[in-house]
């Protein structure tokens, strides 16, 4: 969990504080005045305002931008569960038509869930091709009843539906949380930290709560680029709805 950016940002943050404590000696005695401090602190206090803000914006953001991948895999799931049931009610005419269903969310899978040595473009292009494939197999059968046609005009808005969250699903993949905020985040959280340090005592105590501040901050910053990665990241989007919904389609 706490990789990456989040192990950057504490680096960044805590090793700020530590050189505030550091320069501090360095110093002129008439720079760590009381009223020096007090200054400072007051300043910081708008760094510290601006940087929960940006932070709390963000969490909000990718956290809403979670959810509703969450509910697009559902929604997409059940779409699929339905297809399968309209399939079912044209009987041997749809064989071929619910073994392409099974292929495409195999592979739709493999695409979203699996590993990076997977090939994504090619398991993307291979999905495409499967379902344009039971579009155009639904578009050839003729219906013998009112039931079937019926049917097969669910079938094909269900199939319209699929695609255009499927492509959704597949570009989604992409982090959508602007770089420069987390950086510039990272960024005044080190300056914080700095001038904190400066003015700070040093010992125990207040090097343990440096600790504990520079790691809550990290992991927070930590789960904002993990959510933004919501098919790859350490807290991901459940692809149980999607493994459930082929199981319920074995022959």
């Amino acid at each position: 969990m706490f990789t990456g950016i989040g192990l950057i940002a504490f680096i960044c943050i805590f090793g700020a504080g530590m050189v505030g404590f550091a320069l501090r000696g360095f110093l002129p005695e008439h720079h760590r005045t009381d009223a020096t401090s007090k200054t400072v602190h007051n300043v910081m206090s708008v760094v510290s305002l601006l940087a929960a803000l940006v932070l709390g914006l963000l969490v909000a953001s990718t956290k809403s931008s979670f959810d509703v991948r969450t509910q697009e895999v559902q929604q997409f799931s059940a779409n699929l569960t339905l297809l399968d049931r309209e399939l079912v009610h044209f009987g041997q005419d749809a064989t071929k038509m619910r073994e392409l269903l099974r292929g495409f969310m195999a592979h739709k899978i493999a695409q979203l869930w699996a590993n990076r040595g997977t090939d994504k473009v090619n398991e993307a292009a291979e999905s495409v091709r499967l379902l344009d494939e039971i579009e155009d197999g639904l578009r050839q059968f003729v219906p013998p009843n009112a039931a079937q046609i019926e049917g097969r005009r669910n079938a094909l808005d269900i199939i319209r539906d699929l695609k255009r969250t499927s492509r959704l699903l597949s570009v989604q993949q992409i982090n959508t949380t602007p770089r420069p905020f987390l950086v510039v985040g990272i960024f005044w959280l080190s300056v914080l930290f700095l001038w904190r340090g400066v003015f700070a005592p040093f010992n125990g105590t207040v090097i343990a709560a440096f600790f504990l501040g520079a790691l809550s901050v990290s992991v927070a910053i930590n789960l904002i680029f993990d959510m933004d990665r919501p098919f790859r990241g350490f807290i991901e989007v459940s692809p149980v709805p999607m493994q459930q919904a082929l199981d319920r389609m074995k022959p």
